[in-house]
């Protein structure tokens, strides 16, 4: 079992405040038609398989709101996209503006700590936040302004973190990482860093939504290139459809860990599968070596430990891995923890609509009020015996950053 330092024993504490907390009431559900599976992994699945606390107090003061500065949003699309809909400044001192980036990451690593106290072969994965893994420049100068000027020509070559230093905790807490974009998005993390993280026995993931004359033949990319991949045609970027054909590659073998899956299927919209004995029959009939589902129907019915038990078995019959996923940098108000009388504001820490994604609300993830939030849903789905969980969401500090610039 790992040793956990007193303080983050306290911290964790926090966080998983109401552990197995049964969930609420339904919340608000939201209609969506349902899913049109893409049928671009090949093959008939009938044929045989191959034989190979409430009010905390805000990051800005109340009396300071109205030095908030507008500057005009000149970004790229996909920066806008990781950031959200903002173009506003916070105008606060340099010594009080956090290291987002490393509360990001003592969140996962609390998280993985827990889980693995109680279930030491647990898998925690990352979507995005790539760049957590290493010290990075914004760090170096936020640290750097902030280290008295008294101190700073005598002990910066044995104190300051070089950039691109390995954060090696933060590594050692997760087993892998889901790349957004890797093969079909025009921004995309260098190869080179990949290859990196892999050394240090990461399992590399991605996701890609491509165009339907590119999605096929990224499938054989992604294979050469050694990355287990989910692609599909849906520029929406909604993981509704469960496809009905053979995945690609096509294991028959048992895949005990994530280090030997070679196929993956997201589905996180089950909203159109009418009920969940539907969704839950569609999800089975897949040969995928990991499934990473929502582990709540329709937001706010989580699936029971023989339903889980149930989608960790192949259609074809060999074991799997399923992962549940977990949003750690927003809320959602089909949530079963979401309160009919909550907006922007109410509570505190709901910071902003996500205009891009109706029914999204950026927060502030540090905060402990929603900090509980997740630790008990995370909680939950450790106990109801999934193999792992994908945290989504890691990315969130970008946002903040953007807002808090270090000049």
């Amino acid at each position: 079992m790992t040793n956990i330092p007193v303080t983050r024993i306290l911290a964790l504490s926090f966080l998983i405040a109401a552990v197995l907390a049964a969930a609420p009431a339904a919340a608000q559900q939201v209609r969506q038609p349902p899913p049109e599976a893409a049928d671009l992994e090949g093959g008939d699945m009938s044929a045989p398989p191959p034989t190979e606390p409430e009010e905390i107090p805000e990051l800005v003061p109340q009396d300071d709101i109205t030095s908030i500065k507008v500057v005009p949003p000149d970004l790229p699309d996909r920066t806008i996209e990781l950031l959200g809909d903002t173009n506003i400044i916070l105008d606060i001192p340099v010594k009080d503006i956090p290291n987002y980036r490393d509360d990001m990451r003592m969140i996962v690593e609390e998280l993985t700590a827990f889980a693995r106290t109680r279930s030491p072969g647990f898998t925690v994965v990352t979507f995005g936040g790539f760049d957590l893994f290493n010290w990075s420049q914004r760090e170096f100068n936020l640290a750097e302004l902030k280290r008295p000027e008294m101190m700073r020509p005598s002990v910066v070559a044995d104190t300051e973190l070089p950039v691109g230093f390995p954060m090696r905790r933060y590594q050692q807490r997760v087993d892998g990482f889901i790349l957004d974009g890797f093969f079909c998005s025009p921004i995309r993390v260098p190869l080179a860093d990949v290859e990196a993280m892999r050394a240090q026995s990461l399992k590399a993931l991605s996701v890609d939504h491509c165009s339907p004359d590119r999605a096929q033949g990224m499938f054989d990319t992604a294979r050469k290139a050694g990355i287990v991949a989910h692609i599909d045609t849906d520029m929406n970027r909604k993981f509704a459809a469960i496809p009905t054909v053979r995945p690609n590659p096509e294991n028959p073998g048992n895949v005990e860990n994530l280090a030997a899956a070679k196929s993956m299927l997201i589905n996180l919209n089950n909203k159109g599968y009418g009920t969940k004995a539907n969704w839950l029959l569609a999800l089975k009939n897949t040969n995928h070596d990991v499934l990473v589902v929502d582990g709540f129907y329709n937001g706010n019915q989580p699936l029971t430990k023989a339903e889980v038990q149930g989608l960790k078995f192949k259609k074809m019959g060999a074991r799997r891995q399923v992962l549940a996923w977990i949003e750690i940098g927003q809320a959602s108000d089909d949530a079963y923890y979401w309160q009919r009388e909550w907006m922007v504001g109410n509570p505190s820490w709901i910071n902003a609509l996500d205009r891009s994604n109706p029914g999204k609300y950026h927060v502030e993830f540090w905060n402990p009020a929603w900090k509980a939030i997740v630790g008990r849903t995370f909680s939950g789905l450790v106990d109801l015996g999934f193999d792992g969980i994908v945290l989504s969401g890691v990315e969130a500090y970008r946002r903040w950053e953007f807002m808090t610039p270090v000049n």
